[in-house]
């Protein structure tokens, strides 16, 4: 169950849908779907082939935290793969912007609290 939930969430970080993970895999999607559902278990192989299709290791994949109350760094886990997701096909010097960024927006953010509170 845990595993088709990691399956989802990181297909969903990439913004991948079932049908393109499952091409990528050389898979029929229904069988993501029942897997993200806990319907059915996968292969060792097919784990490899949709690991490779989400660009994660097996391990990477499988990997779920020891304790379950650890399930509240899911959204920065998200975060992280989305991210990955959006600078994987970058440029270097792409790359090189984006790391300026948000290098700038850490020094921001740990920076005293001289600047003016945000408006939400």
């Amino acid at each position: 169950m845990l595993i088709g939930a990691r399956i989802r969430e990181i297909r969903k970080a990439r913004g991948m849908t079932q049908e393109e993970v499952a091409e990528k895999a050389e898979m029929d999607f229904t069988s993501i779907g029942a897997a993200e559902r806990s319907v059915r278990n996968l292969s060792l192989k097919s784990l490899f082939r949709v690991a490779k299709a989400l660009n994660v290791t097996l391990e990477e994949l499988v990997h779920l935290p020891q304790d379950t109350n650890i399930l509240l760094d899911k959204d920065k886990s998200m975060a992280i793969l989305r991210l990955d997701g959006l600078i994987k096909n970058m440029e270097a010097e792409e790359l090189k912007f984006i790391l300026e960024i948000v290098e700038g927006i850490c020094k921001y953010v740990k920076a005293p609290s001289k600047r003016a509170p945000l408006s939400g």
